[in-house]
């Protein structure tokens, strides 16, 4: 995998761009240490970080075309180079490497912008043409590649980590109200800003295009639809669910260096690790486990795959030690601020697999795409309740409240009760939120609510749902969960593996099976308490029943133990005390009652997790501390 930056100038590059990308480059050593470019033109700078995965001799970055009137800074890997590379070569086309980045060049000489439209793989480059004096910034489907862009009148700046674009800034760059309150509301980012004011991240599926005048102008290439349902059923879509997936994983084993992968113990990393085995004689597999929390540690379950396809396993064990240094290191790598306490362990893991490959498969998008949450089973026993409620049927009312209330308790069934009359989109909504809309007025001081006053974070969710071609309820929250809630799991699958420079590849977002996930119907993926049905019957036969049996655990830490022992003092203290305390975004009563909640009742644990690296990221970057200041 690579890292790739660069500036275009409306006016021409000077010196001070070229020493700007240089740096920017600078930045993002880690994402390709084995070899460095740059490439500037009348208006262009790039700059190219290369981790050496296919042909290795070759493929030194930036790339140009014969006459040098192309030039191209690319990132990523396209699965399908090899019969797109002999159409170039019928074509009349020659080559000099066996690299994917120079068959993109030809490829884009065929068919300009519209190229990407062929391209199976994850992928985000820039590319300049000196002809058309225009620039052009793609990203895969998935999204599961970043780039990030700035744009001031004159230059669009860009890189494959924000941090490049904030820390070669003339000025400390200010965090994003709005994105403030989406990271709270719904623990994301929605409309494809960033924590940091002024600088965006290309959506998925998009290109951007600027021939350095007027504005730069986005297009969406390609969207799975909801509503065309495949013909498909019974032994027929099983198999075709599980042909796609091993086409997937065999095309993703492509590389000239040692490839392993991931292995939670769960369903999805199982299944890749299975169809792997098939392909790659003593593979490697990996796995986190957590030290005295024998309660959230898989390793038992992961031991058990790992000995039935006889791989070479992998494990490190992850405690709390050093925990704000090491956070720092991660948030640092991250960009951003997240949700997910996976984040933790998965930083050491890819420290474990660096050690043995450089490129590793996992199991990532599975939950999106065949509904493995628990929130849908949620959604859905809503549904039922509104429907009994509705039509006066108060003997299954009754019933459906009980259970509702073993599963989610009496604060989840007061909820549940509050959407009884919610549309779709208010249900998917809350159920997804971070704070409750009821609480999240609360965290904010008066003087952030009046920097963001107007901005209604739920009205932009909405309209991204509307996107969604289909009025099925599951449907609708499996869109959203691919749109907007996969993106910052991708991003954690990125940085997490380039932190250590490791390629970390996803099998199951291959464009071709998110279609046909897509076209299944959501009975068929989720019914009462079941989950991911058509992926379990397709596993079958390649990963041992107790592990598709299994519930799903998730890959997290337990920092709720974690912060309930000695780290809570040290996170109190953290997010009351001193540069936190003067930062004026939240009410500091209301932080106390939920750390509070937290340490005492072991209740909204992760809305302190959320509230801990908010504040790592600001003083990381908006502090302009850096990674390595002791936490």
């Amino acid at each position: 995998m690579c890292g790739i930056a660069g500036i275009a100038r409306k006016g021409g590059v000077g010196d001070g761009d070229a020493v700007q990308v240089q740096k920017m480059g600078e930045i993002i050593r880690h994402r390709g240490p084995d070899d460095e470019g740059i490439r500037r033109g009348e208006r262009y700078v790039f700059a190219h970080r290369r981790l050496s995965i296919i042909d290795l001799a070759h493929g030194h970055q930036p790339m140009g075309n014969e006459d040098g009137t192309v030039w191209l800074a690319y990132n990523g890997e396209i699965y399908n180079f090899m019969p797109l590379r002999e159409e170039l070569l019928a074509k009349g086309h020659t080559f000099q490497t066996r690299c994917d980045t120079e068959v993109l060049i030809h490829l884009y000489e065929e068919e300009g912008p519209a190229c990407v439209e062929k391209l199976n793989g994850m992928f985000a480059f820039a590319l300049f043409d000196e002809n058309k004096q225009q620039l052009l910034l793609a990203r895969d489907r998935a999204g599961i590649k970043p780039l990030y862009y700035s744009f001031d009148g004159t230059a669009v700046r860009f890189a494959s980590e924000a941090k490049a674009l904030v820390q070669t800034a003339t000025r400390l760059v200010s965090p994003d109200p709005r994105s403030l309150v989406d990271f709270f509301a719904l623990s994301v980012i929605q409309e494809g800003r960033t924590a940091f004011e002024g600088i965006s991240e290309l959506l998925p599926a998009h290109v951007l295009i600027w021939d350095t005048s007027g504005q730069p102008r986005t297009t969406r290439y390609w969207q799975p639809s909801y509503a065309t349902k495949t013909k498909l059923a019974g032994d027929d879509l099983t198999d075709a669910v599980s042909g796609l997936l091993t086409d997937a994983v065999k095309s993703h084993l492509v590389s000239d260096v040692p490839v392993g992968t991931y292995l939670s113990g769960g369903l999805d990393s199982s299944v890749v690790s299975a169809i792997a085995d098939d392909y790659i004689t003593g593979l490697n597999t990996f796995s986190a486990g957590f030290i005295g929390e024998e309660k959230v540690d898989e390793r038992a379950y992961a031991r058990e795959m790992a000995a039935s396809i006889r791989s070479r396993h992998h494990e490190v064990e992850v405690g709390p030690g050093n925990f704000m240094g090491n956070l720092r290191k991660i948030i640092w790598h991250m960009d951003e601020p997240t949700l997910s306490p996976g984040v933790y362990p998965y930083y050491f893991l890819c420290g474990l697999v660096a050690d043995s490959v450089k490129v590793v498969l996992g199991g990532q998008g599975s939950d999106e795409l065949f509904g493995g949450y628990p929130r849908y089973r949620m959604a859905l026993l809503e549904a039922d309740l509104s429907d009994a409620f509705h039509r006066g049927r108060m003997v299954r009312l009754a019933g459906l409240l009980s259970e509702y209330r073993r599963r989610y308790g009496l604060g989840g069934l007061k909820n549940g009760l509050r959407r009884l009359n919610a549309g779709d989109g208010r249900r998917i909504y809350e159920i997804v939120s971070g704070f409750h809309p009821r609480r999240l007025p609360g965290l904010f001081t008066d003087e952030l609510k009046d920097k963001v006053a107007g901005y209604d974070p739920m009205g932009v969710f909405y309209d991204s749902l509307s996107g969604c071609d289909s009025p099925d309820l599951i449907d609708n929250m499996l869109y959203n969960d691919f749109h907007n809630m996969l993106p910052s799991i991708l991003r954690t699958e990125d940085r997490m593996s380039m932190a250590h420079s490791i390629e970390s590849r996803v099998p199951f977002l291959d464009y071709r099976l998110v279609e046909l996930a897509a076209s299944i119907p959501s009975s068929l993926k989720v019914s009462g308490d079941e989950p991911k049905l058509i992926l379990k019957e397709a596993a079958r036969g390649k990963v041992p029943e107790s592990i598709i049996t299994r519930r799903k655990q998730g890959f997290s830490a337990p920092i709720d133990s974690w912060f309930m022992g000695a780290l809570g003092g040290e996170v109190r203290g953290f997010l009351l005390d001193g540069p936190a305390a003067e930062r004026g975004y939240f009410d500091r009563r209301y932080v106390d009652k939920v750390i509070t909640r937290a340490l005492e009742k072991k209740k909204d644990i992760w809305r302190v997790w959320s509230m801990v690296t908010f504040e790592m990221w600001c003083r990381i970057y908006a502090d302009g501390e850096g990674p390595d200041n002791p936490a």
